[in-house]
């Protein structure tokens, strides 16, 4: 399953392709290069999954707690590509903000939030460590591991492959017929 995820995940990842100018009308004086703006995140959009903690088969929800899966918009994250290092944003479709560390904190067991999606590092993930259908989900400016820890979604270590600090992702939906 997690396989099948990370695949599908791989195979929208799309980067926008450079836009063509037409040739000047009258030979121009040369302009100094510009670089292109960096790419926004992609919204999959329809491509939803469940975050489902490894320890105890629940799923994360928008409280970031964990309760038991359902399929309602509290239970549902899209993850969006930022570039093409595996690097994403973890957005919650009933909130519609991304997965955080909030402030950056680098503090063993503070507490995951939500906030606005941004080019913010402590916005950033990266799926780890696969091991069967589990990986970890490591934040890409503390490096720590998300986990639950009390029934909430907090920031740990990533050592060791217990169960707390591993998820599953589920696909619940996909836009595109035939890939599932």
């Amino acid at each position: 399953m997690l396989r099948r995820a990370l695949a599908v995940i791989a195979a929208l990842v799309l980067l926008p392709a450079v836009p063509v100018q037409a040739a000047p009308a009258a030979p121009a004086a040369p302009a100094a290069p510009v670089a292109p703006a960096a790419p926004a995140p992609i919204d999959l959009v329809g491509l939803d999954f469940q975050v489902i903690n490894a320890g105890s088969g629940w799923c994360l929800t928008s409280g970031l707690t964990e309760l038991p899966c359902a399929r309602t918009e509290p239970y549902r994250w899209r993850f969006r590509p930022v570039d093409v290092t595996g690097k994403l944003e973890i957005l919650n479709v009933r909130t519609g903000r991304c997965l955080s560390m909030p402030g950056g904190t680098r503090t063993t067991g503070a507490r995951a939030g939500l906030e606005p999606c941004a080019a913010v590092q402590s916005r950033r993930w990266e799926l780890r460590d696969s091991l069967g259908e589990t990986a970890k989900i490591e934040n890409t400016l503390t490096g720590q591991c998300l986990q639950i820890g009390s029934g909430v979604a907090v920031q740990g270590s990533c050592a060791g492959t217990a169960g707390s600090r591993r998820w599953t992702v589920r696909v619940l939906s996909v836009p595109i017929p035939g890939l599932m």
